[in-house]
C-alpha cells in the first residue's frame, strides 16, 4: 500500500466515526532529480511553463507560499507539476512535486494511474492538503477569535479577495489553513466554500495525522453567515 492509499485509509476511518468528510485535495513531494527524473520522464511529456506565464506561476508561489521557484514543468495537461528550488544552490538538485485538484467539482483530477505512478517512483510524501466543503457561506467570526486571518489581496489590482490565510497555527504538523470562496474561483453553480489544512508528513514510517485538531477548527466554520 502506498501512502497516499495509507493516508486515506486514515481518513475514510476518521470521517466513519466522526461523520465527516475530510478529503484529499493536494499532494507535495520533495525529491532528489538526479535519481528520479529520468524515470519520471517515462510517464509522459514534461512541458517547460514559461516564467511569463503568470497565472500558473502565481498560483505555485501562492499556494507553495515560497519565493524560491526557479523553474517549473507540467505534466503534459494534467495539474501536476514539478518545480526546481533554490534551497539546493549551486547544484540545484532537489525539486519539489505537487499534485493539484484531487477534490474538485469544474474538471477531472489527475488520473489515479498517474498518480500511483508517481508515487511508485518518488515512494514519499512531504505534505498534503486535506478539505473540507461548506454548501453555504459560512460565518468566520468564531474563527477570528482564535486565529489571525489574513486576507489575500490580488498583488495587480490590489483587490481584497474571498481567501483567508492562517499561517500561524499553533498546532503540530498543521503548517497553515487557506479558506476560500471555491464558487468563486472555480466558477462554480452552486455556493461552495472550502477549508484546507496543510499537514506536513514527518515520518512516513510511523504515519499520523491531525485530523481531531482539523475538525475542531473547522467546526468553527460551522454557522451559516447571514452577510
Amino acid at each position: 500500500m502506498n501512502i497516499i492509499a495509507e493516508i486515506e485509509k486514515l481518513i475514510n476511518e476518521f470521517n466513519q466515526t466522526n461523520d465527516e468528510d475530510f478529503e484529499v485535495d493536494s499532494i507535495r513531494i520533495e525529491f532528489s532529480k538526479q535519481h528520479k527524473k529520468e524515470q519520471l520522464e517515462k510517464i509522459g511529456v514534461w512541458r517547460k511553463i514559461n516564467k511569463n506565464d503568470k497565472k500558473i506561476m502565481d498560483k505555485l508561489k501562492k499556494r507553495l507560499d515560497t519565493s524560491e521557484i526557479t523553474s517549473a514543468y507540467q505534466l503534459e495537461d494534467y495539474n501536476i507539476y514539478y518545480y526546481n528550488s533554490n534551497k539546493d544552490k549551486p547544484k540545484y538538485r532537489k525539486a519539489m512535486m505537487v499534485i493539484f485538484g484531487l477534490k474538485q467539482y469544474h474538471k477531472s483530477p489527475p488520473p489515479q494511474h498517474i498518480v500511483r505512478m508517481i508515487l511508485s517512483i518518488l515512494k514519499n510524501v512531504s505534505s498534503v492538503d486535506i478539505c473540507k466543503d461548506f454548501l453555504y457561506k459560512p460565518s468566520l467570526q468564531q474563527i477570528k477569535q482564535h486565529f489571525y486571518l489574513k486576507r489575500y489581496v490580488e498583488p495587480r489590482t490590489r483587490t481584497p479577495t474571498e481567501t483567508y490565510y492562517i499561517n500561524n497555527t499553533g498546532l503540530s504538523m498543521i503548517e497553515k489553513f487557506t479558506i476560500y470562496n471555491k464558487q468563486i474561483k472555480n466558477n462554480l453553480n452552486f455556493t461552495c466554500w472550502r477549508i484546507e489544512a496543510l499537514i506536513t508528513i514527518p515520518n512516513s514510517k510511523f504515519l499520523a495525522l491531525p485530523l481531531q485538531e482539523f475538525k475542531q477548527v473547522s467546526n468553527l466554520m460551522g454557522e451559516q453567515s447571514n452577510d
